[in-house]
């Protein structure tokens, strides 16, 4: 079973809504036109991209991650597609023309990575003058995380989905004060944590005000219902002229 596959099918039923929801999202965002060459950066198992071009919404692009065993998984899923390449980041420089993608998704991986500028600038350097670009990320702070963690519970009962513990006190600190920097947390000064616990979705917000044009934000599976109760947050931008 694909990584893609174990969070939509199995987990408890809060757990397959959010990404449910967040998959579905992301690929509603961009049925305004049928995109020439796309990249996923942080493309996982390679599902987001397949899903897209199964719908004729993009011709053709690249994906990459870190994970070999990802990066195989999508040459296996992508065997009988034409126009579709995969490699690591550290490939990624030899393998994709500069400015030549008119659509970026980054979708949870951000949270992963040591310097988010870092892959922010990597994937602005693929982008052509007025790409679309669809960044998501967890929501792990705030009244939502109290939910989110409920949740995962519940799909772990079986010791088989797995997910990262709060302390009463940090619980306390990240959902109700909103502070993720007073305990280690995922990108806190005081850790070197690269997942989700405590990750702050507003470092991300404040980065991309620098570097794109916002076009509209999607908090998922709820809009309606803002930052405060939804596992995921989505930006729609554009990449400047």
């Amino acid at each position: 079973m694909s990584y893609s596959q174990r969070i939509l099918q199995q987990g408890s039923l809060l757990t397959r809504l959010a990404h449910r929801s967040r998959f579905g999202t992301v690929l509603d965002t961009i049925r305004d036109a049928q995109y020439t060459q796309a990249l996923d950066s942080g493309c996982g198992d390679g599902w987001l991209l397949k899903m897209a071009y199964e719908q004729n919404l993009i011709k053709q692009g690249f994906g990459v991650d870190i994970h070999p065993v990802m990066l195989s998984t999508c040459q296996e899923l992508f065997s009988d597609i034409p126009g579709f390449q995969f490699c690591h980041p550290q490939e990624a420089a030899a393998k994709i023309p500069p400015k030549s993608c008119d659509l970026i998704l980054c979708t949870e991986t951000l949270e992963h990575v040591e310097e988010p500028e870092e892959i922010l600038q990597q994937m602005l350097t693929y982008s052509k003058p007025g790409a679309k670009m669809v960044i998501s990320v967890p929501i792990e702070i705030g009244p939502s995380l109290l939910f989110k963690q409920v949740g995962r519970y519940l799909a772990n009962r079986k010791g088989t989905y797995g997910y990262e513990r709060y302390r009463l006190n940090e619980l306390f600190a990240a959902s109700i004060l909103w502070d993720a920097d007073s305990f280690p947390s995922s990108h806190s000064l005081k850790a070197s944590l690269r997942h989700h616990k405590g990750f702050d979705y507003r470092k991300i917000d404040k980065l991309l005000r620098q570097k794109l044009t916002i076009e509209r934000i999607i908090p998922s599976p709820f809009p309606w219902l803002g930052s405060l109760l939804n596992s995921t947050i989505i930006w729609i931008c554009s990449v400047e002229n």
